[in-house]
């Protein structure tokens, strides 16, 4: 990612992105670069409020691909399965009562 693909992924994050314990705004001050690629970038957000900390992946997309895909004002994000912030939600709650066994989850129900 260069310069302008980082600003525009922090601004996004700002906008879009709440705390998943609190649901409180992240600012400027609340958002670190841990690594970017070429078409990646992993960010660090620590709210004020609660402490928590979150690990995001940021990915870029062509823009040319997002045009084509864009289809009655629904973003390509959601037709292609984007993650809504209840199914994070359920994940984690899920994990947090998860005991590691995954033949429980998996057992052929014929």
């Amino acid at each position: 990612m260069n310069y302008p693909e980082i600003k525009n992924a922090i601004q996004h994050l700002k906008e879009k992105c709440k705390c998943l314990q609190c649901k409180g705004k992240f600012e400027l001050d609340d958002i670190s670069i841990i690594a970017t690629t070429n078409t990646e970038g992993l960010f660090e957000t620590k709210c004020k409020n609660c402490k928590c900390s979150t690990i995001i992946t940021v990915t870029l997309a062509p823009e040319v691909e997002i045009k084509k895909k864009k289809i009655r004002g629904i973003s390509a994000q959601r037709i292609h399965g984007g993650i809504s912030e209840n199914e994070v939600l359920d994940m984690k709650n899920f994990l947090s009562n998860f005991d590691g066994d995954f033949k429980k989850i998996f057992i052929n129900k014929l």
